[in-house]
Formats: structure tokens, sequence, C-alpha cells
């Protein structure tokens, strides 16, 4: 059992995906590298204890059993967060859960500032309950939240990559954890209905803090991200060290583009393209000719993912493609050589 302690971060990774684990490390790296030794207690849950063998956290080891009573009665695996958050916040006066796909760019004891100034904390605030009008979500729920919960539609929409509470949230979380239950079933096919459900349980307590600034959630493209996190590890190696709490500073903290050269050669290249070729060429283009650093090819990788899913019908060749004409006889070389990478990889989940 964990100590008990006044602060502390949460961090949930199981599932036995290596990019996971590569994910969770980073972003404990840069939680470290930024607080410059005042960093929080780091409590981390997961299934695999031994991949964090020798790294800063407390561990709570989850069973088989645990993970499968965390999905609920509805087998939904994202309420595996709610219930972790629930059992951290017994360990500490004040915990912040973190999405896996985060790194920071300030020290963390500027979430804990932000949480002193408001009843909560979220990555961010995204909308409003009325926005969603016409979708799935508000046509399905909207009727039930007014009716049981007098939910109205002003109610704020948060993103819970980033989630903390000011003072007590254990009743809070229970009914997070009730709702999820009861709304899941009724939508089954919408996977954010975890954080929705904070928001429902949350609406009371006022506008939350964002951790704008001080963390960089990469939910969106992040097959990009994944790999310039895997180039780090391959660089530094997967075991801590004082060494890869300083090399964080190497990485980009925005995603890489091109030098302006070949931004500008691309558009002469493309001007007479179709727009849809001409994003397909862009994608292309951009795998190619990344390969300044390590980062910007570990991107270029990511570019040629996005080409192959999205661009090349399944048993197509590269030369098949309308818009490879734009690409020189070494780039289209690099690109096949990519695409070919990209297609043994395409059955791990980059999700």
């Amino acid at each position: 059992m964990a100590e008990h302690v006044s602060r502390q971060l949460v961090y949930l990774v199981y599932g036995g995906k290596p990019e996971y684990h590569r994910e969770a490390k980073y972003s404990i790296l840069s939680a470290l590298h930024h607080a410059q030794g005042s960093c929080p207690r780091i409590l981390l849950y997961t299934d695999e204890p031994a991949q964090f063998t020798g790294w800063p956290v407390d561990i709570v080891e989850l069973d088989a059993d645990t993970l499968k009573v965390w999905t609920g009665p509805a087998s939904y695996l994202h309420r595996r967060k709610a219930a972790a958050i629930r059992d951290a916040l017994k360990y500490a006066d004040q915990s912040i859960f973190i999405d896996t796909d985060t790194f920071f760019l300030d020290s963390p004891l500027r979430l804990f500032e932000r949480l002193a100034k408001a009843q909560w904390l979220v990555d961010e605030i995204e909308g409003v309950w009325s926005e969603c009008k016409g979708d799935e979500l508000h046509t399905v729920l909207s009727p039930y939240l007014s009716e049981q919960h007098g939910v109205d539609q002003q109610m704020l929409l948060i993103n819970s990559g980033v989630l903390g509470f000011q003072g007590a949230a254990a009743q809070l979380m229970d009914n997070t954890l009730a709702l999820i239950d009861v709304m899941h079933p009724m939508v089954p096919r919408i996977h954010i209905i975890e954080q929705f459900a904070v928001g429902v349980a949350a609406r009371h307590l006022g506008r939350p803090a964002e951790s704008r600034g001080v963390i960089k959630h990469y939910f969106s493209g992040k097959n990009y991200w994944r790999h310039m996190v895997a180039a780090f590890f391959q660089r530094h190696g997967d075991a801590f060290s004082a060494h890869a709490i300083q090399a964080v500073r190497e990485v980009p903290t925005a995603k890489p583009r091109p030098a302006w050269w070949h931004r500008l050669n691309f558009r002469l290249r493309s001007l007479f393209l179709p727009s849809r070729a001409r994003s397909h060429a862009k994608l292309a283009y951009y795998a190619a000719v990344m390969r300044a650093d390590p980062y910007a090819e570990a991107c270029g990788h990511g570019y040629a993912e996005e080409l192959r899913r999205k661009a090349i019908p399944a048993g197509e060749s590269l030369s098949m493609q309308p818009w490879s004409k734009i690409l020189s006889g070494q780039q289209k070389r690099y690109l096949a050589r990519l695409l070919g990478e990209a297609a043994s990889g395409s059955s791990r989940d980059l999700s």
C-alpha cells in the first residue's frame, strides 16, 4: 500500500503494449525534468510493474481480477481510469491524474497552484453541452440527464487528460462511476463517456482550472508523437537515469515540420494537383523530406503511416498513385521504404 502524501501525480498503464509504457515513462521524465528536484510523488497503477523497475514511482500493481472489476457491468475499458482515480484519492490530500499521452512543458507544481484557485482542474474546457445538439451523444443522453439529474444545456464539456480536485472527491468519483454504468450502455459506440461522466458529476463545482501551458496532451496526432517518443528511448535506453531526465530537452515540444524551402518546393510542385490529391501528396512529400534529425525522421514515419492509411488502397503500390509524380526518384525510394515499414507495422494499435 502506498504511503499517504500531501500531493501526487497519478498514472494508469495497462495492457502490455510497449507504446503505452514508453508514453508513461516519457511523461514521467518530463515531469521530473521541469520539477527540478521538487516533483510531487508519482503514483503509478500498472499490471506490469517490472517495466518500471528502478523508476522513481510508487506502484500499485493491478491484477486481472481488479482490471475486470474496474471495467464495470458493461465491460467499458475506459471506466478503469475513473476507478483508478477513485482509488488514488485515499493516498494523498491532492491527486492530479495525468494521461500517458502527455508531456510536461512546465513544473508539475504549476498544476497544483492552479488547482488551489479552483475547485477542480482539467486538461481543457472543450465547449458546452448545447453545442452537441444533433450528435448521438446529445440526442440519446440529453433527456435522461435533464430529467434524472437536472443537467442544463450550459454544462461545460471537459477533456479529462488531466484531472484533479480540490478537497475530498471520493463521492464525486463514485457518482462518476455510477453515471458511466448507466450512460455507456445507452451510447456504446461513444468512447468518451468516462470524461463526459466526470463533467456531469463535477458540474456543480464551477469553472475548472485548465492545464494549458503546463501539459501537452497529444491525443490528436498520437502516432506522430509515439514515433518521436520511441526515437527518444532508442537513443537513450528504457532504463531510468539522470541523463534521461536531462535529455528531455532535446525533444521538440511542437510537431516538427519540413524546412521552409521544402514547404515552398512542395507548393510549387503540387500547384496543379486537385485538392484531394494535393493533401495526399503533402503527406508523401513530408514523409520523404523530414530527415533533419532523429525526431523529424520519426515524425516522417508518422506521415508515412497516415499516407498508407488514407491514400494507398490495399494491394496498390506507390507508383500507381497520380500524386507520386511530384516526388523525385530518390524521394520515392525513401518513401517506398517507409511505406514498407508502415505496412509491416499497420497491425499495431496506434489509436
